[in-house]
């Protein structure tokens, strides 16, 4: 129940409140897009590790290309520049503290009995948030010098 209202509560929140935050209402489409794919995220199967249910996949767009499409609408509204180093390092540092966050509710949601399955599944979880964001900002970087060919 907890996870149904979170996978609608902050695509809707970021939707309406990040423009205005940024002062910016361009490239609302892209930030749709990015809140279209957290939503989703929470309702694609994931494969079981170990032997034990997880959740890769959701982490793997739900984190890693969530925070690849919201990255890329940050840096596009905010008319951001820098070399692929410097928006790969971006890029990475968003991933990881979105995931560090998203840990962190874990454990609080843990500590009041509301994640049955536990959350020994940390690690895999902040792989898969790299991993996504890492699959997103190859596919946008070859995207982008296929464009400029």
């Amino acid at each position: 129940m907890v996870f149904n209202f979170i996978s609608v509560l902050i695509p809707f929140a970021l939707f309406f409140g990040l423009p205005t935050v940024l002062g910016s209402s361009k490239h609302r489409v892209l930030l749709a897009a990015a809140c279209l794919v957290y939503a989703v995220s929470w309702y694609i199967p994931s494969p079981p590790i170990d032997g034990r249910d997880t959740a890769f996949m959701t982490h793997f767009f739900g984190g890693g290309v969530f925070c690849g499409l919201l990255g890329l609408y940050i840096k596009l509204v905010t008319d951001w520049r820098a070399k692929w180093y410097g928006e790969l390092t971006a890029l990475y540092a968003l991933t990881s503290a979105l995931g560090v966050l998203n840990e962190l509710f874990e454990v609080l949601l843990y500590s009041q009995g509301l994640m049955p399955n536990g959350i020994s599944d940390t690690s895999w979880d902040l792989l898969a948030n790299t991993l996504g964001a890492a699959t997103f900002f190859a596919g946008y970087t070859l995207g982008r010098v296929t464009w400029r060919s």
